[in-house]
This record gives structure tokens, sequence and C-alpha cells, in this order.
């Protein structure tokens, strides 16, 4: 049943937002009682943030599994790849990221409790950066830097891909954002 609530308040968020949704609209999809959903979360902010860090959550798994073991190069192929299949697959949750992000998601990661994984996770992917950098490979960058450019970029890109402003394809964009963003990074000099 949490999981059906979970799935509903993700299609209802991605329509509406944060504010314009409505727990009655949430528990109808869901196809429970509005208490039914109380019982489980304590306020609209807390099932918000659930939906929002279960996804958050599952796509980080997916990209720790495609980068493991790998080249620090080919460890920023896999997560430029990983990420776009992931957007591209969970739009409503994409929709729900975007509006987020422009809406200063960092802050709202506070109100969220979201800051201590954003934080992990940014610190987590850019020791890609930071391994290839020891290694030789990408020239010296600071790590979160280039790796916040990286995210930054597959986000926006995805998100004008998907509303319609770009027409072009998950492949394109992962083999644009690879080939700007190595072509700033590798060290061809040493």
């Amino acid at each position: 049943m949490k999981e059906r609530i979970l799935e509903a308040a993700e299609k209802v968020f991605s329509e509406k937002g944060f504010y314009e949704a409505k727990i009655t609209k949430i528990a109808e999809e869901a196809g429970v009682s509005v208490g039914t959903i109380y019982r489980f979360y304590r306020s609209k902010e807390e099932l918000y943030s659930e939906v929002i860090r279960k996804k958050l959550k599952e796509m980080e798994r997916e990209v720790e599994e495609a980068v493991e073991g790998k080249s620090p190069l080919e460890a920023l192929e896999a997560y430029v790849n990983t990420v776009v299949d992931f957007f591209s697959r969970e739009r409503d949750f994409f929709e729900i990221f975007m509006r987020e992000l422009g809406s200063s998601f960092i802050i709202d990661t506070e109100r969220f409790n979201l800051s201590d994984w954003y934080k992990d996770y940014v610190r987590k992917f850019s020791g890609i950066i930071e391994r290839g950098i020891a290694e030789g490979t990408f020239k010296e960058l600071d790590p979160e830097g280039v790796f916040l450019l990286i995210s930054g970029a597959l986000a926006n890109i995805d998100y004008f891909r998907l509303k319609g402003f770009l027409s072009i394809e998950p492949e394109e964009v992962k083999k644009l954002v690879l080939e700007v963003v190595l072509s700033g990074l590798l060290d061809n000099e040493r």
C-alpha cells in the first residue's frame, strides 16, 4: 500500500508541483483514503520528501553499479549514460527534480531533509574526477565543480529535450555532454 501511495504521489507532484498538489488527489490516485496516507506520512512535506529521497537513492544505486570498478574515463561515461537513461525512464520524477532545481533545490534540500544526501552524492561521484586527476587522465580542476557542471548540463539538456524544446535523442545527449566535458577535462599534455 505504501508503494502505491508513493507512486500516486510521484504522479500528482509531477503534474501539480508541491504547493498545488493535494493529499485528496493523491489518495484518489492511489485508491486509498486520506486517513490511510496520514497513517504512513505525517504531512505532505514528509510524503514529498519520501518520493524524492526514494528516487534519488534508486538513481544513486544505479550509478554506483554502473561506475564500479571502472577507470575514471569509463566511470565518467557510465555516469553520464546512467543518469540520462534514468531521467528518460523516470519522467515523473524528473519533472519533480527539475521543478525543485528551478526553485532553489539547494535551499529546499534543507526543508526536505536532503542536504546530507546531496552533499554525499556530490562528494562520492566527484571522486571519479579526483581519481582521474590523480592518475593524470584529467586536468587539475576542482572535482566538485566539474561534477556539478556535468550534472547541471545533463539535467538542463534533458529537461529541454523532454519538454520538446530540443529535438535530440538520449544517445545524442550522452555524446554531446561527454564530448564537451572531455574536451575540457582530458589532459592531453601528459
